[in-house]
């Protein structure tokens, strides 16, 4: 299983400008008192064993966060059904806010820092274990259009698809866009499945796991981007650390937790399994104050004030598999 050390130069202010979150945190604070309502949320124990036992809880935005006490999976409880986030997709001002506000003022910095580098990566996988030009792909609970712009460019002879899109179509300017989306794929048809932070914002992330399996062809790959509890800036900040946005962020499982999931599927093998973010570092920075008693931490990253160590603690979290930012490839076996 290959693991991935990289350097980047994102920086979180580029692809969050703090007066556009802001704005879009309030919005979305308001959308969850008028849509999420509680009588129509589901209660959920952890999303891949079951277990009912937590070790802690917290609210964010008046919704609630369990961590589960074997795995230490994080998860939203009560929360929509796959129904219900639909309808809050649809008709979240805050949402509507991101697609026309936000994106537009970050296209070029995410699609040159996040979304190339990560197409860029899963074409690495794809040239060595796919034959053919005349991939069938899709793309499963997509929140924008942004991959699907790129990787109809990068593959303009595959035939690539949208399953469950989670934003209003008419906004994105894609004129063919809606010829893209279905939820008519045979089985063991697909040669690439794209899940970025898909099974944070699934309702029942072993549901789309097992889809993904259903519908891929044998030696299919699926490639997952995700975020770990068991990573550094959620270990640090806990509650404090802003990776919590409810109802996006559902299921934010630990290493341990990700493994189990896929193993509980028992058809695929992991080809790579990294934890490459680079932005744990720079968050709990921001935020040392919020890290509470944990002074060696304080005196690592804030007083010593030491690039180079900085770098070295930054490539042995990525090396653990200890980052908060995680990306994974399957490939079905049978």
């Amino acid at each position: 299983m290959e693991r991935a050390v990289i350097h980047s130069d994102l920086k979180k202010q580029e692809i969050q400008p703090q007066a556009l979150l802001d704005e879009y945190l309030d919005l979305l604070k308001d959308d969850i008192k008028k849509i999420l309502i509680d009588g129509s949320l589901q209660k959920l124990f952890c999303p891949v064993s079951g277990e009912r036992e937590v070790i802690d809880s917290f609210t964010k935005m008046g919704m609630h966060y369990h961590v589960s006490k074997n795995l230490g999976n994080i998860y939203l409880s009560p929360r929509p059904s796959m129904e219900g986030l639909m309808i809050f997709y649809r008709e979240s001002t805050a949402r509507k806010f991101w697609l026309k506000e936000l994106w537009p003022e970050t296209q070029e910095v995410r699609l040159k820092k996040i979304i190339l580098p990560l197409l860029e990566w899963s074409q690495v996988f794809i040239s060595q274990y796919i034959n053919g030009k005349n991939m069938l792909m899709a793309e499963f609970l997509p929140n924008y259009w942004g991959y699907y712009s790129v990787a109809r460019g990068m593959w303009p002879e595959a035939e690539y698809h949208l399953i469950d899109p989670l934003f209003d179509i008419n906004i994105s300017g894609e004129k063919s866009l809606s010829s893209h989306i279905t939820n008519n794929v045979l089985s063991n048809t697909l040669d690439v499945v794209f899940l970025f932070e898909a099974l944070d914002r699934a309702v029942e992330p072993a549901t789309v796991l097992n889809k993904v399996n259903d519908l891929l062809k044998p030696g299919g790959l699926c490639f997952i981007t995700c975020l770990l509890s068991s990573g550094f800036e959620v270990q640090a900040l806990f509650q404090d650390s802003e990776i919590f946005v409810p109802p996006e962020r559902m299921n934010i499982l630990s290493y341990e937790g990700m493994n189990l999931l896929i193993d509980k599927i028992d058809n695929y093998d992991i080809l790579e399994f990294s934890t490459p973010g680079v932005l744990d570092i720079p968050n709990v920075i921001t935020n040392i104050d919020k890290v509470g008693d944990k002074s060696f931490l304080k005196y690592l990253l804030n007083k010593r004030q030491d690039p180079e160590l900085i770098r070295s603690f930054q490539n042995f979290l990525q090396m653990n598999r200890l980052g908060t930012f995680g990306r994974v490839v399957l490939q079905k076996i049978q």
